[in-house]
């Protein structure tokens, strides 16, 4: 897959297959032409834009139109976003859609139609409204790891609550991030001189020393379509242990580093959702993590109390 341009903040699977080819034009149409911030969150599903086919480039990929059921899930998931995050959606989320054959598990991108302000479009993978935490992140950290002539079995004890309530979580907090400057301020790519990024981030994309490793370097996650192999899957962790960040996927670059900490901060310390990453031989626990009960980790918490408060 071609690489985006930095403004475009995705949760991009490992080992995706190349898409290309022109959008179709069945997928040109567009949402609302006036945006109106009253309107509901959960009513801005629709289809996805043009631009999202065209951008990746997805010749197969279509509009899926949600089930009364389907809705009633993504209403109860926005439901569970933090204030903050409701706060600026509602200014800035233009539109919701849900597409089939779609590569990776979300893309948050601006919508390019009206610039006179900032305001973005959500497009989930369709598969999402099946899975739960547990189900997509498990098979997310298994896309990263070669299981070929392992007794090992990694897994993500995350529970049971719909994935959708991960995704937006970790999406409204790219829009949150982008409209009020968390990481950096709005526009800078380079200088790390918020709180949350200072100390953490050289810039956008490489963490200080202290939290580089070279088997960190080597997930997935930096190097696109690269696996490590699963019995070398406890030293990444015991890696990961040992920085601030709250998954493999967050200490890829400060946009996923805050997105990561706000959504598993929110279903662990407010949802008392378990995180726990898990390695079994045979059946046998041999190796665990829970990230969220990390000392590097919870010394973030603070610069997340913006999001809660009402």
């Amino acid at each position: 897959m071609r690489s985006l341009p930095p403004m475009l903040l995705a949760i991009l699977l490992c080992g995706c297959s190349t898409v290309s080819s022109r959008a179709s034009a069945a997928h040109d149409t567009p949402p609302p032409h006036v945006f109106d911030a009253s309107t509901p969150l959960q009513d801005r599903n629709g289809p996805a834009p043009k631009a999202f086919f065209e951008m990746l480039q997805l010749r197969d990929a279509t509009s899926h139109t949600l089930t009364d059921s389907e809705r009633h899930k993504l209403a109860a998931a926005l439901g569970h976003l933090t204030p903050l995050q409701r706060r600026v959606l509602t200014r800035h989320l233009r539109s919701i859609s849900f597409v089939e054959g779609m590569p990776n598990n979300a893309l948050t991108y601006p919508d390019e139609t009206d610039r006179s302000e900032k305001r973005f479009h959500i497009t989930i993978r369709a598969g999402v409204l099946n899975e739960t935490v547990s189900e997509l992140i498990t098979r997310k950290e298994r896309s990263c790891a070669d299981a070929a002539g392992s007794s090992l079995e990694l897994s993500i004890d995350a529970g049971h609550m719909d994935a959708l309530v991960y995704i937006l979580l970790h999406e409204a907090t790219h829009i949150v991030d982008n409209s009020l400057g968390f990481t950096a301020e709005v526009g800078a790519r380079y200088a790390p001189t918020k709180p949350f990024t200072e100390g953490i981030w050289e810039d956008r994309l490489h963490a200080v020393a202290a939290y580089r490793s070279d088997i960190l370097d080597t997930t997935c996650w930096r190097e696109r379509g690269k696996t490590v192999p699963l019995d070398k899957t406890p030293s990444v962790y015991t890696a990961l242990s040992q920085t601030p960040f709250a998954s493999l996927y967050g200490s890829n670059n400060w946009h996923d580093d805050i997105a990561e900490l706000v959504a598993w901060y929110t279903l662990t310390q407010v949802l008392h959702q378990p995180y726990r990453i898990e390695l079994r031989d045979q059946g046998n626990l041999v190796y665990s993590y829970e990230p969220m009960n990390s000392p590097l980790v919870r010394s973030r918490f603070v610069y997340l109390q913006q999001f809660f408060a009402g």
